[in-house]
């Protein structure tokens, strides 16, 4: 057959021959050149974006064309016809309203004629307060600070219309803002109010086809209020909203919670809350999810109905427990510390004494920047001040500690004193051994004398004192005074026959033995306490009265110890003791002797074995550290039973 002509598509060639030119131009195509064949590969690539292309289009064509018909099919819809339209007939908005009253002779001046529309008498006024937040509880300035909404309901006959169920065009007219001083609206007012925001507060009233009016305006009012401080921070208070008619009375207006009953008493819903939550006070269960619902309550004073609303709130103790309480307990336990530290360091006992006292000093004072500084009972407050007192207490018991160290220092100079003069006592006691006498005796002999001194030697006396004086006013530039040492010829006590005088000197004895008046000091005052303690004379003392010298020189021992020390110091110094030893006793030498020689029994007194014993073997000064380890302990563990066993019966 004769090859095709140019003007003729594959298409239109018969199905052998096409299929023989397919193959043909396949050969061809399979022989050209490799850049033939790219060119061939492109070309259909690109007619095959191009058909893809088209079949896009023509989708979203079909797909705007339903959306068109859907859209004409819902104007259809929502679009009724005009001739179906209805009529209604009635006020649409507060201007046709008004207008339709002002007709009838509206006053808005006058209070609705009737409570229910049946029959004469005071109009009826239900009032509710829609809480929103506690914005502010100033205990000091004695008031709180509350956001909300005051709605109020009442029936005015005057202002009904046809609603929709009768023809009406709408089942409520709302007057928003300022629009509703064409109406008559109750002059309630807040009988307890500080002050009320007005700036930016919103109201809305909105009148039913029966004639019933409700009135909502947004307030934030700050009212007075009475807080019950007696258990800070435990406390729970009331908060309350008064509100009453200003110009009319009972006789005129009867005001009554939402749903409440007319008259004195309580009933309906004065306050209806939103879910509140507050970082600082607790309110009624569930006020967090749900809000709350308190009833009203209504008293008639004077002929006026007040309607009190009314509810709880409690504070969250948190901030005082971790500013005040916690506070005074870790600083109650530093001051008890300072009874484990040595009274001999006493800049650190000071200050462990006295910076709780500060501290606590103004814990008080932190107190009273929130709350009224008034009269009444706190538990708080009692705390910190027992807590203070205790602390002060503390305080005094470093000065008593520190009186009775001074008095032990004295005691210790004494005892120190007498130990340096252990060898003199020794010497006198072996005296007093060796004549066969007692100390106190020897003491008698080596004591002063009393001499009488001639007219002569009297004034050889005054001369050589005169004499020394004149020389030292002359070193002084001073010869105006002269003091006489000595008495004068015809001074008291001088000798009527001599005319000389009579002098205390030393003792021959005293001379003989090298014996000074100084080294006598120390024992005459051991003598003192001796003499102090032999209550019967016997010159002799027990072990009691042992222990209780030995207090005069700063040794404490137990009567056990001082049993066992005066048995051992009987036997060290050659003398028997008795079997049992309480019944030991000793005379003044001996008292003396072991007085200066204690030091070396004090470490073998041996330890106490009871509470008596022990505080009968410490200077007093630690006494009272001990006790105080003891007691102080005690004493904040009985402040807090106590306080919150009070805390409870509040």
């Amino acid at each position: 057959s004769s090859a095709p002509s140019a003007s003729q598509s594959c298409g239109d060639l018969p199905a052998p021959t096409a299929r023989f030119f397919l193959f043909e131009h396949r050969a061809k195509r399979s022989a050209a050149p490799s850049s033939a064949f790219s060119r061939a590969r492109a070309a259909e690539e690109e007619a095959a974006a191009a058909m893809a292309r088209l079949v896009a289009a023509s989708w979203l064509l079909v797909a705007a064309a339903f959306l068109a018909a859907t859209a004409v099919a819902g104007d259809d819809e929502q679009c009724p016809d005009p001739k179906e339209i209805q009529v209604c007939n009635g006020p649409r908005s507060p201007a046709d309203l008004l207008q339709l009253v002002a007709a009838n002779g509206y006053d808005k001046t006058a209070r609705p004629p009737c409570g229910n529309s049946t029959h004469e008498g005071p109009t009826i006024v239900q009032v509710q307060l829609r809480l929103t937040q506690l914005n502010t509880v100033d205990p000091k300035a004695g008031v709180i600070v509350v956001n909300g909404y005051f709605r109020t309901w009442w029936t005015d006959p005057r202002l009904a219309y046809s609603g929709t169920a009768t023809g009406g065009c709408v089942d409520a007219i709302n007057f928003a803002g300022d629009m509703n001083n064409g109406l008559w609206v109750p002059d309630i007012y807040v009988d307890n109010l500080v002050k009320q925001t007005v700036a930016g507060m919103e109201a809305l009233v909105q009148v039913y086809p029966d004639g019933s009016v409700w009135q909502s305006e947004q307030v934030l009012i700050t009212v007075k209020s009475k807080f019950d401080l007696a258990k800070l921070p435990y406390e729970e208070h009331i908060a309350e909203v008064v509100v009453a008619s200003y110009s009319q009375d009972i006789t005129q207006m009867r005001v009554t919670a939402k749903g409440g009953d007319i008259g004195e008493g309580v009933s309906g819903i004065g306050i209806s809350s939103a879910p509140m939550t507050s970082p600082l006070w607790d309110f009624p269960e569930g006020a967090a999810e749900e809000g709350f619902q308190t009833a009203g309550k209504v008293s008639v004073s004077g002929g006026w109905d007040y309607l009190t609303m009314s509810w709880s709130y409690s504070r969250q103790p948190r901030f005082f427990f971790a500013q005040v309480i916690m506070p005074c307990v870790l600083f109650l336990f530093i001051s008890y510390t300072q009874f484990w530290v040595d009274a001999s360091a006493v800049p650190a006992r000071a200050t462990l004494a006295v910076l709780p006292v500060l501290i606590m000093r103004t814990l008080s004072n932190s107190i009273y920047s929130t709350i009224p500084q008034g009269s009444q009972f706190m538990w708080l407050d009692v705390f910190v001040q027992v807590s203070m007192f205790l602390c002060v207490a503390a305080a005094l018991h470093f000065g008593v500690v520190q009186a009775w160290r001074v008095v032990e220092a004295k005691n210790q100079v004494k005892l120190a004193g007498l130990v340096k003069s252990q060898p003199i006592a020794e010497k006198l006691i072996g005296i007093a051994a060796k004549e066969k006498t007692t100390l106190v005796s020897l003491l008698k002999k080596y004591g002063p004398k009393e001499q009488v001194f001639d007219k002569e030697q009297a004034k050889a006396m005054k001369a050589a004192a005169n004499a020394e004086a004149e020389a030292m006013e002359e070193a002084e530039g001073n010869n105006d005074d002269r003091v006489d040492v000595l008495p004068s010829e015809t001074a008291p006590g001088a000798n009527s026959e001599s005319l000389g005088c009579r002098l205390s000197v030393r003792s021959e004895a005293a001379l003989k033995d090298g014996v000074t008046e100084a080294d006598l000091l120390f024992i005459m005052y051991a003598l003192q306490v001796f003499k102090y303690y032999d209550k019967d004379e016997s010159n002799h003392v027990n072990t009691n009265e042992i222990r209780k010298g030995l207090m005069y020189f700063n040794v404490y021992m137990s009567i056990e110890q001082v049993v066992s020390v005066v048995a051992m110091f009987l036997r060290d110094s050659g003398n028997p003791s008795h079997l049992d030893q309480s019944q030991n006793e000793l005379t003044f030498s001996q008292f003396t002797l072991l007085l200066v020689h204690v030091s070396k029994y004090s470490l073998k007194s041996g330890g106490a074995k009871n509470l008596r014993a022990f505080f009968q073997s410490i200077p007093v000064s630690e006494r009272w550290d001990v006790s105080a380890r003891w007691a102080y302990p005690l004493l904040i563990f009985l402040q807090f039973v106590i306080m919150y066993a009070m805390l409870k019966a509040l």
